[in-house]
């Protein structure tokens, strides 16, 4: 299922369960930032549960999955992957239809690529909610190849290239 399928699935399962300004709609945006504040792979174990929908729809840019049960092992093995990882979360925005938009920046210290050296990234995320207060669509919007791929042997010369060139 791509993003505009997930988007209108979500709608139709969920609807725009958290009101503009309650207390539900603080906690469950809370919750997203305590989970990626400081990713690591304890905060995966114990956060995700009560963070995303068992039906959650998640894209970070790298994979697209469905399910918390096929969400789990890939955190918790993007979080074992790295020294440290940190997300700020800047400002969210809510369209009052139950869309939020979270603008934040990252900071990853990776354990294989750039070893020992910080990478900085920036991006966005579009947010839905179910009922409970859990994310049920996450779709990132953000610079994998700065932040991320332009580390890769091989590939990353690649991309340094390219960007040398234009």
């Amino acid at each position: 299922m791509d993003y505009l399928q997930a988007l209108d699935a979500v709608r139709r399962r969920h609807g725009s369960p958290l009101a503009t300004g309650s207390a539900a709609e603080s906690e469950a945006l809370d919750r997203f930032r305590a989970f990626f504040a400081t990713f690591a792979p304890d905060k995966v174990e114990r956060l995700l549960d009560a963070t995303y929908a068992e039906d959650v729809w998640f894209n970070d840019t790298l994979k697209t999955i469905e399910g918390r049960a096929a969400l789990a092992p890939y955190l918790h093995e993007s979080a074992h992957a790295v020294e440290d990882c940190r997300v700020e979360v800047h400002e969210i925005c809510g369209n009052g239809a139950g869309d939020y938009y979270a603008r934040w920046s990252m900071m990853i210290r990776f354990k294989r690529f750039h070893r020992g050296r910080d990478t900085h990234s920036i991006g966005m995320s579009h947010l839905r909610f179910d009922a409970s207060g859990r994310v049920a669509l996450h779709q990132d919007f953000w610079n994998a190849a700065d932040a991320l791929y332009q580390y890769v042997p091989l590939l990353g010369a690649g991309i340094r290239a390219i960007k040398r060139r234009f």
